[in-house]
């Protein structure tokens, strides 16, 4: 089947349309991978994505890692992914995020390890709305949090975290826009007590101003959850 949907539909460069893959070799070196990660809260440097003490608070993240950043052939694999719906697209890109959390020198994710290693964290990926899903077939940041789950050996729950209500999209919307936007927008699911899962990471695919996963961090904080890590593809 695989063979025959290449054959009827060939995968071709998002960059410079090359067939063969959704990355060629050429367009994959000039991908940037994001060097120094942010404090979720203020958003100022920080050396391994943890949240600066002075800006911690009882209900903020407690760190992000971010992969790449938002731009070129990485702004459309996300694009494509959530409005053309190429879901074969995702093993490409979850190959690009494997190979650099795996590379040695990648220490800028060594909080995130430690967090993982030590906490054994539950995965998380931020919902979509039941319509908005079974009209695409699938959530995209769900495939991902699956594929994380997998490489780290944790728990992925698709059931601990709902969205809603239905939201317009976040995209060209001004930060206070898309507070007022996602408010009210997520709960938790209420067979689930969070308390059993006190630490989470949290998956989603783009922080822009970081508004719907500091709203689902601060969520899960206030039900529970003791210590919550952000993860996006990019930034």
């Amino acid at each position: 089947m695989t063979f025959l949907l290449d054959f009827l539909f060939p995968r071709t460069c998002l960059g410079c349309g090359k067939t063969g893959q959704y990355f060629c070799s050429s367009c994959i070196r000039k991908i940037r991978v994001i060097e120094s990660q942010i404090c979720p809260v203020c958003e100022k440097p920080s050396p391994f994505g943890q949240t600066h003490s002075a800006c911690q608070t009882r209900n903020s993240l407690d760190g992000l890692v971010s992969f790449f950043i938002y731009e070129g052939i990485i702004k459309k694999a996300i694009h494509q992914l959530k409005f053309k719906y190429v879901t074969d697209l995702a093993d490409e890109l979850f190959s690009l995020l494997k190979e650099i959390w795996m590379m040695e020198k990648a220490d800028r994710f060594s909080q995130m390890k430690c967090f993982i290693e030590t906490k054994k964290p539950v995965i998380v990926s931020v919902p979509l709305y039941w319509y908005k899903e079974n009209l695409r077939g699938f959530n995209q940041t769900e495939i991902f949090g699956k594929k994380f789950a997998q490489l780290w050996n944790l728990q992925f729950r698709k059931d601990i975290l709902i969205r809603s209500k239905s939201t317009q999209s976040q995209v060209g919307l001004t930060e206070e826009e898309r507070q007022k936007n996602i408010a009210n927008a997520f709960s938790i699911s209420p067979s689930i007590l969070i308390s059993q899962y006190p630490d989470i990471l949290l998956i989603d695919d783009i922080w822009t101003t970081g508004a719907t996963l500091k709203t689902c961090g601060a969520l899960l904080k206030k039900t529970g959850a003791k210590e919550v890590w952000g993860l996006t593809i990019a930034r």
